[in-house]
């Protein structure tokens, strides 16, 4: 008697797990409802067997036979089609990773190696009195001789401009009468009698000359400032001289518009963009500024090869700055590949959790929280059907309750 007693006892403490006519990755059809009554039978009701079952039912092995398996398959290819996506992309950025690291940064530091090594050499070379300069005085000379007389050139030029611009009056000029000034006015941009005649008007008229030279001059300032933004404020310089000639010229061919008009021989289809007294000013005064500007240079830089020292220096800091922007490059480069790392990183825990979830499931939650339901509502059925008290009510209800929770966690 006390043996038949113990043996449901027995039963209970030796649950099998499901059998083993589950297939991982593959799902077995069941009528979950019968089939729970089923199993709950089998296994007395036990809440360990009800774990099992319900963990095989989340994974998906186990599935109601409602269940379509045409949707389940598409979304395995579709999972599967993602994975595939993202490893691609993975292989993408982890290639650009490797070219950055092995032929973009290598690249710049064997340029950083050779400045390094032109630099030591350089030094060696003037220590040992091998490195020639390439002086030519001839050359020197040549460009400040030039240099000379296109100043003295602009310093007239620009008092005539000035003159005729704010001191000449056309008025006054054909009221008196001299027909040589109102004829060499018609056909020239140059007022050369102005500019010689002593007034006060002329103490202003040259000094403003020397203006332009000073705008002239900023370019080379800035150049040698060796500032970050010194293409910049040449360009900007540059137009400042451009605008203000363009003005002036502007002015003049206005003033011999104007004096045409009174003597009666105007053009009436005037434009001051179409006519060619505006480009005649421009290209003798802002087109002989800017060849004056590139003499000056080349004769700058001539005298700066005589002093072998100096020319050797300034070599070196050419080299120098190159290796910094080199630098800068290079560290921009390996922020890169970090965050491509990252990218690689991200990707990888992506695949990862695509991959468990088509090992574990690749069912929607809400359709594993109705097979669990279903599953459960026939478990159920066995304990109501033995006991209304049935002392592994409580336990079975918490096992359920844990897996429905975690199916919530999905859903929400």
């Amino acid at each position: 008697m006390e043996k038949i007693i113990n043996e449901p006892e027995a039963m209970e403490t030796a649950i099998p797990e499901p059998k083993n006519e589950f297939t991982v990755g593959k799902s077995t059809r069941k009528p979950l409802r019968e089939w729970g009554f089923e199993v709950a039978g089998l296994n007395l009701g036990a809440p360990t067997a009800l774990e099992s079952h319900l963990r095989w039912i989340q994974q998906g092995h186990i599935v109601d036979e409602t269940h379509n398996a045409e949707d389940e398959q598409n979304r395995k290819n579709k999972t599967a089609e993602e994975i595939t996506r993202k490893e691609n992309e993975q292989n993408d950025i982890d290639k650009d990773k490797q070219h950055i690291k092995e032929v973009v940064i290598t690249d710049k530091e064997k340029q950083i190696a050779s400045h390094q090594s032109q630099i030591e050499a350089k030094k060696i070379q003037l220590a040992e009195g091998k490195i020639k300069s390439n002086y030519s005085g001839m050359r020197f000379w040549l460009y400040a001789t030039l240099c000379t007389f296109i100043s003295f050139y602009l310093v007239f030029f620009y008092a005539s401009v000035i003159h005729a611009s704010f001191f000449r009056s056309m008025l006054q000029m054909v009221n008196s009468g001299n027909s040589d000034d109102v004829t060499l006015m018609l056909n020239s941009i140059f007022d050369t009698k102005g500019i010689f005649q002593w007034n006060t008007q002329l103490i202003f008229t040259y000094l403003g000359a020397f203006i332009f030279f000073g705008f002239g001059i900023l370019p080379h300032i800035f150049v040698a400032d060796g500032s970050k933004y010194k293409t910049l404020k040449v360009v900007a310089a540059i137009l400042v001289c451009l605008v203000v000639d363009s003005l002036l010229a502007f002015k003049i061919d206005s003033g011999i518009h104007d004096l045409k008009t009174m003597v009666g021989i105007a053009d009436k289809d005037w434009v001051w963009y179409k006519s060619i007294n505006f480009y005649l000013v421009l290209a003798f005064g802002f087109g002989t500024y800017l060849l004056w500007g590139l003499i000056y240079e080349a004769a700058l830089h001539e005298h700066e090869k005589k002093n072998i020292n100096a020319k050797v220096e300034i070599e070196i800091i050419g080299l120098k700055e190159k290796i910094r922007e080199l630098e800068k490059e290079i560290i921009t480069q390996k922020e890169m590949a970090k965050e491509m790392q990252k990218q690689i990183d991200a990707l990888k825990l992506e695949i990862e959790k695509l991959r468990k979830q088509m090992e574990q499931s690749s069912l929607r939650p809400e359709e594993l929280k109705r097979n669990m339901e279903h599953f459960y509502a026939g478990w159920l059925a066995y304990l109501y059907g033995m006991n209304e008290h049935n002392p592994k009510l409580v336990p079975c209800e918490a096992v359920y309750k844990r897996f429905q929770e975690s199916i919530n966690t999905q859903l929400n």
